[in-house]
């Protein structure tokens, strides 16, 4: 299920941040379509005691690869999404991009229009996690290309209360340039979800 966000970037940045006035339409291209991960019509590739893997539909024909074991998830997106760095990496408190007793979740594709075509360039996921009795919700921006998929940032979603604006600037700014050689950098206020 792919569903539409057409609010230019800016324009969204602006209704959550005080003060920021009205950007025009045109000043920013950038937009975000939302895809729906459901475990039950995807595709299972891998199955194991301690979990499983999984391929399911994403955007403009990228498919979205998510794995779980040691009551841990790791999502990648890509023609070959279980061979990006993606998939080998987690939080590492015990996650899943599944709230308790769903097997739905969101991911949001940060794209580019090329002429009809949505070129992405990140994804933001929100995992929920646990840790030592505390639970917690943290955004993980990844870049997505033609070569690679990888974590690049991790931000506290409760300890931050503009979290989603603060992924969306950090997939914006970081993404095209960021090296997956490098690891991801948590961002923003922390201390209320474990990580």
């Amino acid at each position: 299920m792919v569903r539409s966000f057409f609010a230019p970037t800016m324009a969204i940045a602006g209704c959550l941040a005080p003060g920021m006035g009205s950007i025009p339409a045109s000043a920013n291209p950038v937009k975000s379509i939302y895809t729906t991960v459901d475990l039950k019509v995807c595709k299972q590739v891998k199955r194991h005691r301690d979990g499983g893997a999984w391929r399911c539909e994403g955007l403009a024909g990228l498919p979205v690869y998510v794995a779980e074991g040691d009551l841990r998830q790791f999502v990648s997106v890509g023609a070959d999404a279980e061979r990006r760095r993606a998939a080998t990496q987690t939080l590492g408190a015990f996650n899943s991009m599944f709230e308790k007793g769903h097997s739905r979740a969101t991911i949001e594709w940060r794209f580019n229009r090329r002429g009809e075509r949505k070129i992405p360039y990140a994804i933001i996921v929100r995992f929920h996690t646990s840790r030592d009795g505390r639970n917690g919700d943290v955004l993980v921006v990844s870049k997505v290309s033609d070569a690679e998929t990888c974590h690049m940032a991790y931000i506290d979603a409760l300890a931050n209360p503009d979290a989603i604006a603060l992924a969306r600037q950090i997939a914006d700014r970081q993404a095209k340039s960021f090296d997956c050689r490098q690891e991801p950098r948590t961002e923003g206020e922390t201390g209320r979800s474990p990580m």
